[in-house]
């Protein structure tokens, strides 16, 4: 890395945690944090972070084009800690991102110096700033690690602790060194590299679908699936794919603005042995031309009968996406007001809608058995991540009888892959996924199983939610 590069970033900027009450936590005999694991499998990487504090994990976005992933509060607000991910679809080199990095943050704090040294995890060489801000009689010391995780993912940690002298800095100097000693990546970057030719015939894909997307057939079925975890059946899930008309404009607007193309719907109820239950649906639009995207995710978390004043809690995320642009929101049923916009979000050129992703398999069906890459919106880490399917040819289905096509997928650098089996047109049969297995079922199955419980969480959800 050229040193002369660096010097920009010798004024490094602090990034401020929203204080909140803390738990108690436990330290060690000599001094050093009590730590627990912490593992995040969408972008491919574990640590150990301190036991203890409070932590958010809501997928936040704190600084410009960055995905929150993980913020703590120590005991007392004294101690704090963030993990961010910057990522795009191509990406710019590491060392311009850093210079782009450090002129942006180098206007948000006042800092006497900032100590720059490099971290390595082999194979990969990051970066450590460290420095002290000020505000008031106050001094808060912090380091940052910057360390590329692959050409399309920069990684970030940042570690903070009130300090009053060369002791206490040492010692804040120290617990850092704990925390990031114990991350893991569990991809090499090379991995990723080999992915170019994958993301190279997902373009291709990608162009033919832009001349042919009018022409894809769709079924307009509703299908039913059950979904087991761990082999224990615990809900159902229904899909539908069709043809759609979607009218942008509003109704009192004085031109009328509409597109044709693909709508898709998922429906699903998990129900707990406690007495909870999980509604979710997902709505998905893409239009023909590929411009035009329009995406509901939401979840409804309602409680169980023995806790009459509970309130059911509705998590929300949107998505508008118009050419290059995506642009999300994210609310909840606890939020007292709107929040902040989230930052749009640039595509690239190897993004996939979330309604064709379901059609994929029915796309590759007559193909080769080479994978294809795309970058989709995650509706879990609500962010762009990878998406990788590869067709393993056909195949028994595990409950005997019925032939299906099987494709191998991989979102972000999950372990294992998920397979999915299909019918001859592309539609879901099986879905295996870790623990999750996903079959489908009849209509009248899927009723006869699960009808009264579904029932009886719309009537306990109706009578406990009040907006």
């Amino acid at each position: 890395m050229d040193p002369r590069r660096l010097k920009i970033l010798y004024v490094f900027a602090g990034l401020l945690l929203t204080s909140s009450a803390a738990a108690q936590q436990s330290q060690p005999a000599d001094g050093g944090l009590t730590l627990q694991p912490y593992a995040d499998p969408a972008f491919g990487f574990e640590l150990q972070v301190p036991a203890g504090w409070q932590y958010d994990r809501s997928r936040f976005q704190q600084f410009k084009d960055s995905i929150g992933l993980l913020r703590g509060i120590g005991p007392g607000d004294r101690q704090a800690l963030q993990i961010l991910v910057f990522r795009s679809f191509p990406m710019r080199p590491f060392e311009d991102w850093l210079v782009d990095f450090g002129k942006a943050l180098s206007e948000l704090v006042l800092a006497e110096r900032i100590d720059w040294e490099t971290w390595r995890l082999p194979p990969r060489a990051g970066a450590i700033f460290s420095y002290t801000s000020r505000l008031g009689g106050g001094a808060t010391q912090s380091h940052c690690l910057c360390l590329p995780f692959d050409p399309n993912t920069v990684w970030v940690l940042i570690y903070q602790r009130a300090a009053r002298g060369t002791a206490d800095c040492a010692q804040v100097r120290a617990e850092f060194g704990q925390i990031i000693n114990t991350l893991h990546v569990l991809y090499d970057p090379a991995q990723a590299e080999q992915l170019a030719p994958a993301f190279e015939r997902g373009t291709e894909l990608l162009q033919r679908l832009r001349d042919q997307a009018d022409q894809v057939q769709l079924d307009d079925a509703e299908y039913y699936y059950e979904l087991l975890l761990d082999h224990k059946p615990v809900g159902f899930m229904t899909r539908r794919i069709w043809r759609d008309e979607y009218v942008f404009s509003s109704p009192e607007a004085n031109r009328r603005f509409a597109k044709d193309g693909v709508r898709m719907q998922e429906r699903s109820w998990r129900f707990g042995d406690d007495g909870t239950a999980r509604y979710s649906h997902l709505d998905a639009f893409s239009s023909f031309d590929l411009r035009s995207e329009v995406v509901e995710y939401q979840q409804v978390h309602i409680p169980a009968p023995d806790v009459p004043d509970a309130q059911p809690l509705i998590k929300t995320d949107q998505v508008i996406r118009e050419d290059e642009v995506l642009v999300s929101s994210f609310t909840t049923s606890l939020d007292k007001g709107l929040p902040n916009p989230r930052k749009p979000i640039e595509v690239g050129p190897v993004y996939l809608d979330l309604a064709w992703v379901r059609l994929l398999p029915g796309l590759l069906l007559s193909g080769n058995d080479e994978p294809r890459a795309f970058a989709i919106y995650n509706t879990e880490t609500r962010s762009l991540v990878q998406h990788l399917i590869t067709p393993q040819g056909e195949k028994k289905l595990p409950e005997g009888g019925e032939s299906a096509y099987v494709f191998a997928v991989r979102e972000g650098f999950m372990r294992d892959p998920a397979y999915y089996y299909t019918d001859r047109r592309g539609n879901l049969l099986r879905l295996e996924a870790g623990d999750l297995i996903v079959r489908r079922l009849s209509a009248a199955d899927v009723e006869r199983r699960y009808g009264p419980r579904r029932d009886a969480a719309k009537k306990r959800y109706h009578r406990l939610w009040s907006p």
